[in-house]
């Protein structure tokens, strides 16, 4: 049996330097994180221990804030973009134990056209649909839309990872719609009046089996540091026959 933690948090207009502290603790085997700051010249992060892996490319549109990827594990990471960047669907490999599987860690954001805004995830997903399908892929990360809010492209997205055999593990585990989420991850300008559901994890439909936690995070323990809480996944994937 290997476990696996997989988390995603927007960690807001960066200082993940100090906010690390606060995800240190949960231990992720794997943790993207979006709007981080450059953190080359980091030497010592927040918290106890020390990310055994963490990698950021900085982002031309978001100079100041773009994607990290990191873990606490023993993990083995390998980007796949270092020189292709994919500055808002970013490639990993990992293997842990007898798993090897894919992560694509998500930002989207707004662009100069209506058409490509909020657009990056289904623009990755298209693009890297063979890389997807060559081994088990996870999909993480603040794709800025809820059936309620910027939500006119987030039906296209679902039928992409339909096709591709992925689920999105919260709304597994909790067995509600699309839409009809009672637990958000995004609550706008600090209020819990204006609260959202941005923040997903897509796993294969294959792990749903082994989803044993799905945890979003408490607001008023994470208000202090961000207008979103993480979005927690835990999984116990046996062995296969093969």
């Amino acid at each position: 049996m290997e476990t696996l933690r997989i988390i995603s948090w927007n960690c807001r207009i960066g200082g993940f330097r100090y906010k690390s502290a606060n995800v240190e603790p949960l231990r992720p085997d794997i943790l993207a994180v979006q709007e981080v700051e450059p953190i080359d010249n980091v030497l010592v992060f927040g918290g106890v221990e020390q990310p055994t892996f963490r990698n950021q490319i900085k982002n031309p549109a978001y100079p100041r804030r773009s994607i990290g990827l990191f873990s606490y594990t023993n993990a083995r990471i390998r980007a796949v973009d270092e020189t292709d960047p994919q500055y808002a669907f970013r490639r990993f490999v990992v293997n842990k134990g007898f798993l090897e599987f894919n992560v694509a860690a998500v930002w989207t954001w707004a662009t100069t056209a209506k058409a490509t805004s909020y657009m990056q995830a289904h623009d990755g997903v298209v693009r890297h649909r063979e890389w997807i399908r060559e081994r088990p892929t996870v999909i993480l990360g603040d794709l800025n839309m809820d059936a309620s809010y910027r939500n006119s492209s987030l039906p296209a997205l679902i039928d992409l990872t339909d096709e591709l055999g992925l689920v999105s593990a919260y709304h597994t585990f909790f067995g509600e719609q699309f839409g009809g989420e009672t637990r958000h991850t995004h609550f706008h300008k600090g209020h819990a009046a204006a609260a959202f559901h941005l923040d997903y994890c897509f796993v294969p439909a294959a792990w749903s089996p082994f989803i044993r936690q799905v945890t979003v995070g408490d607001q008023s323990a994470w208000a202090k540091v961000s207008d979103h809480v993480p979005l927690i996944v835990d999984l116990a994937i046996p062995p296969t026959d093969d």
